[in-house]
């Protein structure tokens, strides 16, 4: 289940270029049970040495501009949070509109509308292509010697990587190793320093590419990156979609 929340401010909010953690600390703050918080925060659902988290967010949506390395955002904003697991949906989207102290690095925040967006199975039970556009950067990587390799979309292992953190996924939900049949990701868009982008969350760098790409697989497999992410790093806000035709 993903959701879609326009929020209203009086003024200017500024944040500054990098501002993931600040997003994923204020829907971290609206899961109710503190454990469960730590939880999901820390290792979520463990595979192997891997945690993996399946959930993912947007970039922030709306007119603004940039100055001195932040970016001012004016009133309204749009936000989507998305996750595997219908009940942490409900149970941000529920603690965020009874809130009354909403907060973004100090902007108090009313929430103007909210609405849920749900993968359509019946329109999509017959289909195996499907052409994307990121919400927010995907990003893939291959750590070794204790450093990351980040591979761009027109890359050969891009797709081996995409694929095989799919997998992980589906172990995390089923506890059981599977191998993915027929799946192919390609980007849409000519190679170009447009889509390219260097994020920082916190103090690490994460290099990740926005645009739009074409996919083949099977509606299952689809429904799960809908809800839960594609690439890496999708509880930090990377690898959010949105299906724009089949």
């Amino acid at each position: 289940m993903r959701i879609n929340i326009k929020f209203t401010f009086s003024g200017i909010l500024t944040l500054p270029v990098n501002y993931n953690n600040l997003i994923q600390a204020f829907f971290y703050s609206h899961i109710s049970d503190v454990k469960e918080r730590v939880r999901l925060h820390d290792y979520g659902y463990m595979v192997g040495p891997k945690k993996i988290k399946l959930m993912t967010f947007s970039k922030i949506f709306g007119k603004f501009k940039m100055e001195n390395k932040n970016i001012l955002f004016n009133s309204p904003i749009n936000i989507i949070f998305s996750a595997y697991d219908d009940e942490l949906v409900s149970e941000i989207a529920y603690n965020i509109l009874t809130d009354e102290n909403l907060y973004i690095n100090g902007m108090k925040l009313q929430v103007m509308d909210i609405k849920s967006e749900l993968f359509n199975d019946d329109h999509y039970t017959n289909s195996r292509h499907y052409m994307i556009e990121m919400l927010s950067p995907l990003t893939v990587f291959r750590s070794e010697d204790k450093k990351r390799i980040y591979y761009d979309p027109w890359s050969n292992e891009f797709e081996k990587l995409i694929k095989s953190n799919i997998e992980t996924k589906l172990k995390a939900i089923n506890g059981n190793g599977m191998k993915i049949m027929n799946f192919h990701i390609r980007p849409n868009n000519i190679k170009n320093k447009h889509d390219e982008k260097i994020v920082y969350f916190k103090d690490t760098f994460i290099k990740c590419f926005n645009g739009l790409f074409t996919i083949e697989a099977d509606p299952s497999i689809m429904k799960l990156i809908y809800y839960a992410g594609i690439g890496s790093k999708n509880s930090e806000g990377f690898g959010c979609i949105k299906i724009l035709g089949v």
